[in-house]
């Protein structure tokens, strides 16, 4: 076990996670035990800008029924009930951090998707599955953890088919300066490994993957975080309960990623690549 993974592992070992999912599901009157998927979309996609995110990442990736996707770093699995509920496809989902996949499965038993989905503990530099597995590898916010993205990308193209595709939403490395401490994905930069979209490009390519497509997301982002700011100004209930997950301190670490944002530390960008 790395350091680094050991710091990643740690700062996503957040306890009594369940709990807090069934208390916010009764407090906004949904049965705990027949809840839908859409129930919990206001706390379990976790990332900027949420479910708008991963509905925009879905059209992007061209998913489709025939397809067998790998959900890599999938949290609590909120990116792929949508895929699956949204595309029809089979979703194979993992995670490092073992606390996740205990809640990914059951949130997704209690909404009646446990078929369509399974969910594995493993990390994204060793991943258990056989070469050509996957038709497309999914990839929101995770590479920020991962400090090899070449062998990332290398696993990747392993258990693609070939023609498969990888598409990536993550935080990329700015030009404004040092980045402000604490994060959503990292306490300090021993769980922080952002590199610049160019390099990034780099680190695919080197791996075996072939860019098909670039985005520059980051004015998405600065404008919902303004959009958020002008909410909460108003008095309006926020749009995710990223808190129920992530602890509560999220908000702490999202003001400071919207800081970032704004300052140009970091960029948000998408890129979808294809294994040859």
């Amino acid at each position: 076990m790395t350091n680094e993974t050991d710091a990643v592992r740690q700062r996503y070992a957040i306890s009594g996670i369940l709990d807090r999912v069934m208390v916010f599901l009764q407090e906004r009157g949904v049965d705990p035990e027949r809840p839908t998927y859409q129930d919990f979309c206001l706390f379990d996609q976790l990332h900027g800008r949420g479910i708008e995110a991963t509905r925009e990442h879905i059209e992007r990736a061209g998913i489709n029924s025939s397809m067998h996707v790998l959900d890599l770093g999938c949290g609590v699995g909120g990116c792929s009930r949508v895929i699956a509920a949204t595309c029809g496809c089979r979703v194979t989902a993992m995670d490092l951090t073992p606390q996740f996949i205990e809640v990914a499965r059951e949130l997704t038993r209690r909404c009646g998707m446990a078929d369509r989905i399974e969910f594995r503990q493993a990390n994204a530099l060793d991943l258990p599955f056989a070469e050509g597995t996957f038709d497309h590898v999914w990839c929101h916010n995770v590479t920020m953890n991962i400090q090899d993205k070449r062998k990332l990308a290398s696993d990747v193209a392993r258990v693609l088919k070939r023609g498969g595709r990888f598409s990536c939403c993550e935080v990329g490395q700015g030009t404004g300066g040092p980045l402000i401490f604490p994060l959503p994905w990292a306490t300090d930069e021993s769980a922080s490994f952002l590199v610049t979209p160019a390099m990034m490009r780099q680190a695919l390519e080197e791996g075996g993957l072939r860019i098909s497509e670039e985005i520059d997301l980051t004015d998405a982002w600065i404008a919902f975080l303004r959009e958020m700011r002008t909410r909460a100004e108003r008095g309006d209930p926020p749009v995710n309960a990223n808190h129920v997950i992530m602890g509560d301190d999220i908000g702490e670490r999202v003001k400071n990623a919207g800081r970032c944002a704004m300052e140009k530390r970091t960029v948000e960008h998408f890129i979808l690549a294809e294994k040859p």
